[in-house]
């Protein structure tokens, strides 16, 4: 598809977009995440998946929970301490393979922000070698 074949944003699409930036420097945070993105589209009452999602749930606990889920110390929007930055590109192919190479048991962590990533093993300190052996199993393929 050609640039001027592609559809152009609505007022709404930038409206929203504004909103979830504008809630996410009120909150305090460093980056804008669909969780931000989220929130303002719930709070968007004329939005069309707004219209959906409240013959299905009640919004205003929607809203309450993931400000909740927000708050609370394991929140994953911010990058813990020790976490790896890298090409968010590399993301598919390399969340497999992490989770192919950790132990049972061993959880790990990512976030997108623009065109990085970060990922964070729980074991703190192990994340470079974490995504080094998933580096390696993706190169030597399957078998």
């Amino acid at each position: 598809m050609s640039d001027d074949q592609r559809p152009s944003p609505t007022p709404r699409y930038r409206t929203v977009l504004a909103a979830s930036a504008g809630l996410a420097r009120e909150m305090g945070h460093s980056h804008v995440g669909v969780e931000h993105l989220f929130l303002a589209i719930i709070r968007d009452r004329d939005a069309v998946p707004t219209q959906a999602l409240a013959r299905m749930i009640d919004l205003d606990r929607a809203e309450a929970s993931l400000r909740e889920v927000m708050a609370s110390p394991s929140y994953a929007g911010e990058p813990p301490p020790g976490a790896v930055w890298l090409p968010a590109s590399e993301l598919p192919a390399l969340l497999p393979a992490l989770a192919n190479c950790l132990a049972p048991g061993i959880r790990y962590g990512f976030n997108i922000v623009e065109d990085q990533a970060w990922i964070m093993v729980s074991e703190p300190g192990d994340t470079n070698a974490a995504i080094a052996s998933a580096r390696a199993l993706i190169e030597r393929g399957p078998g």
